[in-house]
């Protein structure tokens, strides 16, 4: 399993299933997993640290981790906005790596990767 984000689709492998964990996106006609995506009132939320924590508590904790990842498959590469690069500086936080983070807490030995492009 692994992480990614939506503009670097096209450049990831292909043998891969791409499954969106946002709750919005228009131009997006592939697999979603809605379980995952935060509600609406988190998009309005700028600070990361109170973000995850509701992202957790009002999302996460409602989820059983052998459940979701039995849903989604070792191929599945979870998606959202943000730009990793992004990320990775600090400019911007996702979801998707919440997600990662949990899964890899809950089940052992599994790690969640960001694709790289």
């Amino acid at each position: 399993m692994n992480t990614g984000y939506f503009g670097a689709v096209k450049k990831y492998p292909q043998e891969l299933r791409y499954i969106s964990i946002a709750r919005f996106n228009r131009f997006w006609s592939g697999e979603k997993y809605i379980k995952l995506a935060p509600p609406p009132e988190l998009l309005k939320i700028y600070d990361y640290e109170e973000y995850k924590k509701l992202y957790r508590t009002k999302v996460l904790d409602k989820l059983n981790p052998y459940e979701v990842y039995a849903d989604l498959g070792d191929l599945a590469v979870l998606l959202c906005y943000e730009k990793w690069a992004d990320v990775k500086q600090g400019k911007s936080f996702c979801h998707r790596r919440l997600v990662a983070e949990w899964l890899e807490e809950n089940i052992m030995g599994l790690k969640v990767d960001e694709l790289e492009v």
